[in-house]
């Protein structure tokens, strides 16, 4: 039995993730290394806080326009391979289907 606690299955992703001002200004480009509905997970330790809310703006594969979500710092991981955590924060209905279509592909 996995000791895995996720409430979503992820899926692996290498997408371009965007940190956008309230402007939608881009601030920090980072890659996911993997996506679910609850969030995504993110390659590099940008220096934020814990539990700091944020814009997120990414392109799915096969569409056009960015997705933008709201989303909260949820985990750090400082090892070889880390990476930051973001849940996602009141998934808004068009980005929540897009987003299952693309994880049931």
């Amino acid at each position: 039995m996995s000791s895995e606690k996720r409430l979503y299955p992820r899926k692996s992703w290498n997408g371009k993730v965007v940190f956008e001002d309230e402007l939608g200004e881009g601030l920090i480009y980072l890659h996911a290394r993997d996506i679910s509905l609850g969030g995504v997970f993110l390659e590099e330790n940008p220096p934020l806080q814990m539990g700091s809310y944020l814009l997120l703006s990414f392109v799915l594969p096969g569409k056009k326009r960015p997705l933008r979500i709201t989303g909260q710092v949820m985990r750090f991981i400082g090892e070889k391979n880390g990476g930051i955590g973001i849940r996602f924060v009141d998934l808004p209905g068009q980005a929540f289907r897009q987003l299952a279509q693309f994880l049931s592909e």
